[in-house]
C-alpha cells in the first residue's frame, strides 16, 4: 500500500519515542500540532535490523533538512549539537 502525504508542523509540534499503545511496543511519534503520526517497528524482529537503518536514514535526513532550513533563514547555530 503506498501513501503520500505532507504536512507542515505547527507552533506545538514535538517528536520523540513513546510507547504506543497498551502493548508498550515503542515507535517514534511525531505530534504535529494538530495532527500526529507514530512509526512502529515490524512485528517480525528478523526485520528489525533494516528498520535501524531506516531509522538512522530518517535522522540523517532530518539533520540534512534542518542544515538547509538554517541556511536559508539565516540562522548562526552556537557550536551546539541540538
Amino acid at each position: 500500500m503506498a501513501f503520500n502525504a505532507t504536512w507542515t508542523p505547527g507552533a506545538e509540534a514535538v517528536a520523540g519515542m513513546h510507547q504506543l499503545g497498551s502493548t508498550s511496543v515503542p515507535g517514534l511519534v511525531l505530534y504535529l500540532d494538530p495532527d500526529s503520526l507514530a512509526i512502529a517497528p515490524p512485528a517480525d524482529p528478523a526485520l528489525w535490523p533494516r528498520f535501524v537503518e531506516f531509522l538512522r536514514q530518517l535522522r540523517d535526513g532530518a539533520e540534512q533538512l534542518a542544515v538547509v532550513v538554517e541556511a536559508r533563514a539565516g540562522v548562526v547555530r552556537d557550536g551546539d549539537d541540538d
